[in-house]
């Protein structure tokens, strides 16, 4: 796993004349848990997109590792080598097997890249007995397990996660939830996006887009599922 230093200043984002990003500034390493919370449309998607390297910026200044990311470049080595995506939707390949999904970023990975072993990571996800199953016959629970083992098979020391939990029951969210407390543990660093402020509490720092602006919420225990 690679270190991680990410430093965000006065970052703007506008789509023709609506500014979705005024003037936005954050600073992540391994240590860092991050929640951000706000209203439907207020930019959260967008900022998620910028920090994962999949869509450009207007304006600011985006460091990531020490190398100025551009708007309008494509820093799909970074990305790949450093970067894991969570989303609500999963996001898998409905053609492929479970284990093909996982095993697809090794695809674009260079040789000798860091990567997890899969046994290993099978076994943390409880998932064995899904892998020659083709996706489509998945739970909404087992789905979002075999993203998140594709997003960790490369080891990234940056996890993104957009409403992980948005269609999932309790006891699968509880389950997600517990599973990204302890990837964190392991030095991994998380931004959650979600407009539930329930879900929030999770992370060690809370924040709120408002008015294209990273603002702190007000802090309180989190409130972590039952071990």
């Amino acid at each position: 796993m690679n270190q991680l230093q990410i430093h965000i200043t006065h970052l703007r984002k506008a789509y023709g004349a609506h500014t979705v990003l005024r003037d936005v500034n954050l600073a992540l390493d391994n240590g860092s848990y991050v929640s951000i919370v706000g209203k439907s449309g207020s930019g959260k998607s967008t900022l998620l997109n910028i920090l994962g390297l999949v869509e450009g910026y207007d304006g600011g200044e985006y460091r990531f590792n020490g190398s100025l990311i551009r708007s309008g470049a494509d820093p799909h080595r970074l990305r790949l080598e450093n970067i894991g995506f969570i989303f609500q939707s999963y996001n898998l390949i409905p053609s492929l097997s479970c284990r093909e999904n996982i095993l697809m970023p090794t695809l674009y990975r260079r040789r000798g890249g860091e990567q997890q072993d899969f046994q290993a990571l099978v076994e943390l996800l409880d998932i064995g007995a899904l892998l020659e199953q083709n996706v489509n016959t998945l739970s909404g629970g087992e789905k979002q397990r075999v993203a998140i083992a594709r997003a960790l098979i490369l080891d990234p020391c940056l996890i993104l996660a957009d409403e992980p939990t948005g269609n999932l029951d309790e006891k699968n969210r509880e389950i997600i939830l517990r599973l990204l407390r302890r990837e964190h543990e392991k030095g991994r660093a998380i931004v959650l996006i979600t407009h539930d402020d329930a879900l929030a509490r999770q992370a060690d720092t809370r924040l709120r887009l408002q008015d294209g602006a990273l603002q702190a919420v007000e802090e309180e225990a989190p409130d972590w599922p039952a071990q």
